[in-house]
């Protein structure tokens, strides 16, 4: 806040981010003008600054540019704020798409994972594809092991206990066992983490950011490769 000379600062008992945010809109609403608030975007972005964590400033600046681009304005590479051709929310939402798809695929993501990177899944936020590419993993399973089940139940049917009747290696180790036993928690973990109350509670209280949903997307990519040589109850391969 130094470096921004904005007046109205709660002072050193409040958070950062409520003394940045009463301090801007404060001062927003005696100039009648958003001065301040790019001021200070152009102070955190500044190219100095974000060196030591260029992939974090990147996501930040698509994500300042996503709103800023409704007001005909962007964020450049050295953290200058500059105008822009205003957006709709639809480029908004195809921009998003996008970015997701392309940082996926970069990482090497499963196709059953680049299939929810589309651009009405993350029309306001991540959830959606996470939401629908969690649902995703679920139907997968259902369909190699013919279990009718969901979330958390599934994967205890069918990839927990003793004899799964999907394994995702031969089961014949110490290691494939605790092998199996992993990736079927890091399943569980996804239902019961994100599938479940998601399905059970109002959007409104749910949202994800770009960081969240990669980690996410990530781990889901991992899982669907691991079922990509998995083999059923019968011997055959899924």
């Amino acid at each position: 806040m130094a470096e921004v000379p904005l007046r109205s600062d709660p002072g050193e008992g409040h958070t950062k981010w409520r003394r940045l945010a009463h301090a801007v809109s404060n001062n927003q609403a005696k100039t009648g003008n958003g001065n301040a608030l790019i001021a200070l975007v152009r102070a955190a972005m500044r190219a100095e600054r974000t060196l030591d964590r260029m992939s974090r400033a990147d996501i930040a600046r698509d994500e300042l540019n996503q709103v800023l681009s409704l007001v005909s304005l962007k964020v450049l590479a050295d953290g200058r704020v500059a105008t822009a051709k205003r957006a709709s929310t639809d480029t908004e939402a195809l921009a998003r798409s996008e970015r997701l798809y392309k940082i996926l695929e970069q990482r090497g993501a499963h196709a059953e994972v680049l299939a929810y990177c589309r651009e009405d899944l993350v029309r306001a936020d991540y959830y959606e594809a996470v939401f629908e590419a969690i649902k995703g993993l679920g139907a997968r399973i259902r369909s190699q092991t013919g279990v009718d089940a969901d979330g958390y139940g599934l994967i205890e049917k069918t990839m927990a206990g003793s004899s799964p009747p999907l394994r995702i290696n031969g089961g014949r180790t110490r290691t494939e066992r605790d092998e199996q036993l992993g990736i079927a928690n890091l399943a569980k973990g996804l239902f019961s983490a994100f599938r479940n109350p998601v399905a059970h509670e109002p959007k409104l209280h749910w949202t994800m950011s770009e960081l969240d949903a990669l980690d996410v997307l990530g781990t889901l990519s991992m899982i669907h490769r691991r079922l990509d040589t998995a083999i059923s109850r019968n011997g055959d391969g899924v």
